[in-house]
């Protein structure tokens, strides 16, 4: 396989390649994680709170917290979100 193609990384199977990886919830939010911020951001909290651990439970309390962190900062900022 190819560096950088699907099941190389998790983030870019949800975010490129839209493939199942934390379950539909968790991979949503991730989405939405990208779209309210950059993508260095998105792979900094990666791989501090998430990481390499295979755990659909953990990614998904950790992507909901943040998730709500950042449509917070982004309403503080004026960014016209929803949610």
């Amino acid at each position: 396989m190819p560096a950088g193609g699907p099941g190389d990384h998790p983030l870019t199977d949800i975010l490129n390649y839209k493939l199942p990886t934390y379950g539909p919830e968790a991979d949503e939010l991730i989405r939405n994680i990208n779209s309210l911020s950059s993508t260095r951001e998105l792979y900094i909290w990666w791989e501090k709170e998430i990481g390499w651990m295979e755990s659909p439970e953990l990614a998904l309390s950790k992507a909901k917290t943040h998730y709500e962190k950042l449509l917070e900062r982004a309403k503080e900022d004026g960014w016209e979100v929803t949610g």
